[in-house]
């Protein structure tokens, strides 16, 4: 958008908050507006990649799998209908998808080239905290998808229930019941792995 098309009567702050501008960019780019994608990529690409990487907890794989998203997002704009559900929350579906099909087909390796051993203090530290956090990934992983999904979304990502609800086609209330049995059903997974370290 040019500057001079952001300058109106109300004020940038309210401008971005508006729906209107964004459902003008979707149109555009609906219609093979490659600009206008590219202001849609611009908006949303460091969100997608932030809950990607949370969700996959590498940034560079999170960086891959965000431009496959965009990708697909640009192949299927022209069919895209809001149908109830905001632009934002069907990029959000997509990533979903594709960090699903991406831990489907991915095949574990390890390189350890260039690895930097630490000191003493600092090894004790990155180990406390690696134990830590295998210990929570692995009460996670034993989550269902949706556990996981909403927990993510809500605590990681910050996002509230609406958006949620927006994201993974349910309601507000939907999601707050879904959030707390998902909390329930962490901690239990905690207490039965013998709790954090």
């Amino acid at each position: 958008m040019k500057e001079s098309e952001a300058v109106g009567n109300s004020p940038p702050v309210a401008a971005s908050a508006d729906p209107a501008p964004l459902e003008a960019l979707v149109e555009r780019a609906r219609n093979g507006d490659a600009d206008a994608f590219g202001l849609l990529y611009d908006r949303f690409q460091p969100e997608i990649v932030r809950y990607l990487a949370h969700r996959v907890g590498d940034p560079d794989t999170a960086e891959d799998l965000a431009q496959q998203v965009f990708l697909k997002a640009w192949q299927a704009i022209p069919r895209y209908e809001a149908r109830g559900v905001p632009f934002k929350a069907w990029l959000y579906r997509m990533a979903h998808n594709q960090m699903v099909d991406h831990f489907r087909t991915r095949k574990v390796t390890s390189d350890l080239d260039g690895i930097d051993v630490p000191e003493d203090a600092e090894a004790e530290s990155i180990v406390i905290a690696a134990e830590m956090s295998a210990a929570l990934g692995t009460a996670l992983a034993r989550l269902s998808e949706d556990h996981r999904q909403v927990l993510t979304l809500r605590f990681l990502m910050e996002k509230s229930a609406k958006e949620i609800g927006e994201i993974m086609g349910r309601k507000e209330v939907t999601v707050r019941g879904l959030q707390m049995r998902a909390l329930q059903a962490l901690r239990r997974e905690i207490e039965e792995t013998g709790g954090l370290p």
